[in-house]
């Protein structure tokens, strides 16, 4: 085991991912002079220590806390320095009437369902007389024509400046789309029609990167021209190239279920078997003068030529740098440290981009990395086998158990799911992998000798038939994946505690670390407990924020009964999108669906009452106004023959545009507070928040607000 003191560069590392965390949180920023005044007092202390702490014994850790702490500063400085959007030159900061943005594509146009999505950085601001130089990152939707589609890496594009900043998630615990973009330095976003933006002639793209995407095109398009098609085609081109556009939902969900997804996204398994290969094609090498240097610089250039024909994908960055310096540490032989070089690594992308420690890859990728260095030793020695084959299956066991030990906390708390049967997957995929990899890599070779890239193609598209109907077979097997499991942030960081503290117990086989495992047991246990009991006894109202349409939540201990409309009860996946997450955060089993459209349909339990447009639940009273149910335009006087007039209305629902005015509203239900949701456009909406805001009626919109929720006591 590594103790602490032989890991300078992981001493360093954990306290700037702490500055940068600290920051983030905090969004403090230091001005010049007070940034200048700690560094003084960061001085000043290192000498006092040297000077008066360092000789005695027991204050020696002030010289290691002090640096720590210093390295925390440091880490919030870096962060705060990339942070664009407080700077002045930002885009958004400067206020010009009648100005256009010029914007400069940082990355390749992806297609979506009914856009296309360009991200680039704005350059300048063009007004009628001047071009002003500005800084700043956005991310554009365009409307889908040819044009569009001929976008590429580096184009210059101009449109009106006229930008939104990124909404928050405007649903109950959905994805936090915006803290997803601000870690990337994208605060804002915008929509443009076909004619409301301008494509130039320019490009001024980095050479080697259009270089990289020019070549990824051109091996795609190798691929295709070899008969490798369909499905074979989609895997191969992200398996091999990481682009990942082909893939359909099917697909994704068949290798997610297996637990086989990570092969999908070229990242470091891919560049560790590449990395692995050259080891030993290159093995040669040490003979030679200067071999290991020049062997180690050889593969650095071949691991970065891959990533080049993938496009510089973050992830294969990501796996290429990490790679370079295990390659660099190899060749000083025993003199570093693993922990050291993966430190090394991270290090150097934390000061490219201090934002990355968020990125769900970059944690994925070095979690799995320590686990599998530190504890499939540990696994590998339980066991000894004669037979070749046996050993190396036993190997990858070890392998997969140990990655999965470290990922699994994570990839639960993030994807709410758990491959079951990952090690049978592992034993099946990772050989393929290797295989099809490598035979990938012979295919590039011998492109440009039809013959023999036709039979290699026929083979790759062979060995790729037989991985896809490999992870489909274990995908469809009963049980194989764990859905809907979730686990809170906290709750994550207790079974990480739990699995350190029992990879140490294992080395060193102390009581003490016996007694944390069961003391994080514990509160792990209680946390998962009272969170269920609090699940249990929740009555809660969640009217959502739906595009176009009405979808209404009433919880009620681990039920759910939820009113849509019939455009929402249709779009199966925009209701996952918007509604699944928070069902799965609040502990909800069983669901029961009721459709707006059957309005003299009753439907009755022991919490909840509804009959056509009148709810009961938990004690409140609920008018639902549709198209088909609207209010008469008479005097309060006459509304004799409306059912439940005797009942004070809580809360009045308006949905679907129905011509009704809050006036008659109010007249009816004095006392009821409007929510409006979003399947009323938005002119309607704009008129009758203005009136309420006139007559003082309490009132919610969802389109402006997101959704409405209501814990019931």
């Amino acid at each position: 085991m590594t103790h602490y003191s032989n890991i300078p560069l992981v001493r360093v590392v954990i306290p700037v991912i702490t500055g940068i965390i600290v920051f983030k949180q905090t969004q403090y920023f230091f001005s010049l002079s007070q940034a200048a005044g700690l560094m003084i007092i960061f001085f000043l202390m290192t000498v006092v220590i040297e000077k008066y702490l360092q000789q005695n014994f027991n204050y020696r850790f002030a010289f290691g806390l002090n640096l720590m702490f210093f390295f925390v500063f440091v880490g919030h400085l870096l962060a705060q320095g990339r942070f664009e959007k407080i700077e002045p030159s930002h885009f958004s900061n400067q206020t010009l009437d009648n100005s256009y943005l010029r914007i400069q594509l940082t990355e390749p146009v992806s297609e979506k369902t009914n856009t296309y999505q360009i991200i680039g950085r704005v350059t300048h601001i063009l007004t009628n007389d001047s071009l002003k130089k500005v800084k700043g990152r956005l991310i554009a939707y365009f409307e889908k024509d040819s044009l569009a589609a001929s976008l590429s890496y580096g184009d210059i594009v101009f449109l009106e400046n006229n930008t939104q900043e990124v909404r928050p998630p405007q649903n109950p615990n959905t994805f936090n789309f915006k803290n997803f973009l601000s870690n990337q330095n994208i605060f804002h976003q915008t929509y443009r029609r076909s004619g409301q933006w301008y494509k130039t002639l320019e490009n001024e793209g980095h050479p080697l990167v259009s270089l990289a995407h020019s070549m990824r095109t051109k091996a795609l398009e190798t691929l295709e021209a070899n008969d490798i098609k369909g499905r074979e085609f989609a895997v191969a081109s992200a398996l091999l190239l990481g682009y990942r556009d082909y893939l359909d939902e099917d697909l994704q969900r068949e290798f997610a279920g297996a637990g086989a997804m990570h092969i999908l996204c070229v990242s470091g398994l891919h560049v560790g078997i590449i990395f692995l290969v050259l080891n030993l094609l290159l093995s040669f090498m040490k003979r030679l003068p200067y071999g290991r240097i020049l062997k180690t610089f050889t593969i650095i250039f071949l691991i970065w030529f891959y990533a080049a024909i993938t496009g510089f994908s973050p992830s294969v960055l990501r796996a290429s740098t990490m790679f370079s310096f295990v390659a660099i540490g190899q060749s000083f032989s025993r003199s570093t440290n693993i922990y050291n070089t993966l430190a090394a690594s991270a290090l150097f992308l934390i000061l490219l981009d201090p934002f990355i420690i968020y990125r769900i890859g970059f944690q994925l990728s070095y979690i799995a990395v320590i686990s599998i260095v530190w504890l499939q030793p540990l696994f590998y020695r339980q066991l000894y086998f004669k037979t070749r084959l046996l050993d190396y299956a036993w190997g990858i066991i070890t392998v997969s158990f140990a990655a999965q030990l470290g990922t699994g906390p994570l990839a639960l708390y993030y994807f709410n799911q758990f491959p079951n049967y990952f090690l049978l997957t592992n034993l099946a995929v990772i050989p393929l992998t290797g295989l099809i990899i490598k035979a990938g890599i012979f295919f590039f070779m011998v492109s440009p000798i039809q013959l023999l890239s036709l039979i290699t193609g026929k083979i790759l598209s062979f060995l790729i038939f037989i991985l896809h109907n490999a992870v489909k077979l274990i995908e469809g097997l009963p049980g194989s994946v764990a859905y809907n499991v979730f686990i809170g942030f906290h709750e994550t960081l207790f079974i990480f505690g739990i699995i350190i503290l029992g990879g140490l117990y294992w080395i060193y086989a102390r009581k003490k670390y016996a007694f944390f495992i069961l003391t994080m047991g514990l509160i792990l246990t209680g946390s998962l407990s009272v969170r269920n009991i609090q699940n249990q006894k929740q009555k809660r109202m969640v009217v959502y924020h739906i595009p176009g349409g009405t979808g209404i939540d009433f919880f009620s201990g681990r039920n759910c009964y939820f009113m849509a409309c019939e455009k929402t009860l249709a779009d199966q996946r925009s209701l996952s999108f918007h509604v699944e997450e928070n069902r799965l955060q609040k502990g909800i089993k069983d669901k029961h669906t009721l459709s707006l459209a059957m309005n003299n349909d009753s439907f009755k339990t022991d919490n909840l009452f509804k009959t056509g447009a009148f709810i009961h639940f938990a004690g409140l009273n609920l008018k639902i106004l549709t198209e088909s149910n609207i209010l008469p335009e008479k005097d309060k006087d006459e509304f004799t023959d409306l059912k439940f007039e005797e009942f004070d209305i809580d809360f009045v629902i308006i949905s679907g545009n129905p011509q009704i005015s809050i006036e008659n509203i109010n007249k009816l239900y004095p006392s009821a507070k409007v929510i409006i949701d979003h399947s009323n456009n938005f002119f309607q909406t704009r008129r009758w928040v203005e009136e309420c805001d006139s007559l003082g009626v309490e009132c919610w919109s969802v389109r402006h607000h997101g959704a409405f929720e209501l814990a019931v006591n």
